[in-house]
């Protein structure tokens, strides 16, 4: 395929990418989360595959592993052991030594670490935290590959994710507080 019609086909599934992201960081369900970040990762996967960042292209196929795994053990409802976690960090870790090319290429391995963190979540409000940290590195990795539409997207992914918390765990939890006051005060 000709770079440059993989360069704008990456940039458009980008677009994709950045829709689903975005809204997973803004849900207060983690299995319609896990459900878009399996999503986003297939995209952000092909991205990378297509620009020939070949260790985010490894780290998304690995997060969507992930993804899967925990998506079914919350459908069975069993809390994810830690060793899981861990099981993933060296697999991104692993991926990460053997796809190395440069120290830039470490950057994939930094999101893969706090994404792993993100999603072993049991409450969004910790998925939020970490899954906000997450776009920091793939901001910089970004700029690396001129993944040009991938850096607008974890831009977006940040601004959501500190939107979120805002909204969802400091003023939501704020007002759950009030709600719960008020309760009170009414019972008695």
């Amino acid at each position: 395929m000709n770079e440059q019609v993989a360069f704008w086909i990456a940039q458009s599934i980008s677009i994709f990418t950045a829709l689903i992201a975005i809204l997973s960081l803004q849900l207060k369900n983690m299995k319609a989360i896990l459900v878009c970040q399996i999503s986003a990762n297939l995209l952000a996967g092909s991205t990378y595959i297509l620009l020939g960042g070949l260790s985010g292209a490894g780290v998304s196929i690995i997060a969507v592993v992930q993804a899967v795994v925990m998506y079914i053990l919350k459908l069975k409802n069993i809390k994810p052991h830690f060793l899981v976690t861990l099981l993933f960090i060296a697999a991104f870790t692993g991926y990460s030594v053997w796809s190395y090319s440069s120290p830039l290429d470490l950057l994939p391995l930094g999101a893969a670490v706090f994404y792993s963190l993100s999603i072993a979540q049991k409450n969004p409000r910790r998925f939020r935290f970490f899954g906000t940290i997450n776009p920091t590195f793939w901001l910089a990795y970004d700029i690396y590959t001129l993944a040009l539409v991938n850096f607008l997207v974890h831009l977006g992914i940040f601004a959501s994710g500190v939107v979120g918390i805002v909204r969802l765990d400091i003023i939501g939890r704020k007002k759950e507080a009030i709600v719960s006051d008020a309760r009170e005060e009414n019972i008695e």
